[in-house]
């Protein structure tokens, strides 16, 4: 498994991916709707499940001498990792936030969210509905990544 997820993080992840890691900053973004970085991210980890449609990874990969669920295991660890690091990011970017720039002007009459718990608690829904709706989608099929991600 862990040889599949080095594999899934060398190979088949598009250096966009981790770039869009960057969205996570957004956080710090007052007036702007801050959750789209949380979309963005998923967007990243979507032009890497689409790099790996358009190579053939998921045929290549099924064709190795390994069980055919640990494919699916690999790319769901690769989306984890991805999501956990977007994520740690933006915990500790909304902690800074809240502590040294609590009583900034700009943050107080923001009129949109601002980095709170409940906007974390929203990220990590916006991760859970982009894991079930796109990966569920992807994996009927393992090549349909349009209709997913737009139910997504």
């Amino acid at each position: 498994m862990k040889n599949l997820l080095i594999k899934e993080i060398q190979l088949t992840s598009m250096p966009i991916t981790f770039i869009f890691l960057l969205f996570a900053f957004m956080t710090l973004i007052p007036g702007y709707p801050i959750l789209m970085g949380a979309f963005f991210i998923c967007l990243g980890i979507f032009f890497s499940f689409q790099n790996g449609r358009e190579t053939n990874d998921i045929l290549y990969t099924v064709l190795l001498p390994i069980r055919k669920s640990d494919v699916v295991t690999a790319k769901y660890l690769f989306t984890i990792f991805i999501q956990l690091i977007a994520f740690v990011l933006m915990l500790a970017l909304t902690v800074f936030r809240m502590s040294l720039w609590n009583s900034t002007g700009v943050y107080v009459q923001n009129a949109m969210m601002n980095a709170t718990p409940i906007y974390l608690a929203l990220v990590l829904l916006i991760f859970a509905g982009f894991n079930v709706i796109f990966l569920g989608g992807f994996f009927k099929t393992a090549y349909g990544i349009g209709k997913p991600f737009l139910l997504f």
